[in-house]
């Protein structure tokens, strides 16, 4: 689960609006956890479920 959210993160296709407009996570906390600002050891569980469910529908 967090290799997968780790590559979604890392995936420069896909902006940081369009994981906002899909998971309902705020661009700053997108913004955060791409430039390691924020861990994704630190997410709130229903922040890890919505971006892995993200990496699994695309």
């Amino acid at each position: 689960m967090r290799e997968s959210i780790k590559r979604l993160l890392d995936d420069e296709s896909i902006t940081g609006y369009a994981i906002f407009k899909e998971t309902g996570i705020s661009q700053s906390t997108i913004g955060n956890l791409r430039n390691g600002k924020r861990s994704i050891d630190n997410l709130s569980l229903k922040n890890a479920e919505a971006l892995y469910r993200m990496t699994l529908e695309n």
